[in-house]
């Protein structure tokens, strides 16, 4: 009976640290936001619209901005399946400055341009004009032609 016991007090605080350890090494390695950059979906995103108009005069590149929020269950999705696509994700780093807006955050911004709600894209030229918009959390079939179009479209101005 003792070694039951003593088997059951092993097994148990085994399994509490490998919980501890679970959580802390998760809790690590998610990182969302700091102060000058947001990464999401494997990539690393400005936090200033002003930066990225910058970058984006200087480079003749256009502007992607995605406005997310930590409790949006799509977002999560979108950033995994879409923006984590490795055509999409290909595209986004080499042609685009990558711009991300927290809508808990950047109220202001969202309001400009009319997003009320994540995920949602924003296509913007250096010169703050909208070329394209895609609402929701769209799957990677929907979304390629988009970026691949908005693309070649700045690159022929």
């Amino acid at each position: 009976m003792k070694t039951k016991k003593l088997l059951s007090i092993i097994v148990l605080i085994l399994l509490i640290a490998f919980a501890y350890i679970s959580y802390n090494t998760s809790l690590e390695q998610i990182r969302f936001s700091d102060k000058n950059y947001s990464y999401l979906g494997g990539m690393t995103w400005y936090r200033s619209m002003d930066k990225g108009f910058e970058i984006a005069q200087n480079e003749n590149k256009p502007i992607v901005v995605y406005f997310w929020a930590i409790w949006c269950q799509y977002c999560a999705g979108f950033q995994a399946k879409t923006l984590g696509d490795p055509q999409i994700k290909k595209i986004l780093e080499e042609d685009y400055v990558l711009v991300a807006m927290d809508l808990d955050i950047d109220r202001d911004v969202a309001n400009k341009y009319g997003v009320s709600y994540p995920p949602y894209v924003l296509f913007l030229d250096g010169n703050d004009k909208v070329i394209d918009r895609v609402a929701g959390a769209v799957d990677a079939g929907t979304f390629l032609p988009i970026v691949t179009q908005v693309r070649d479209e700045v690159r022929r101005k």
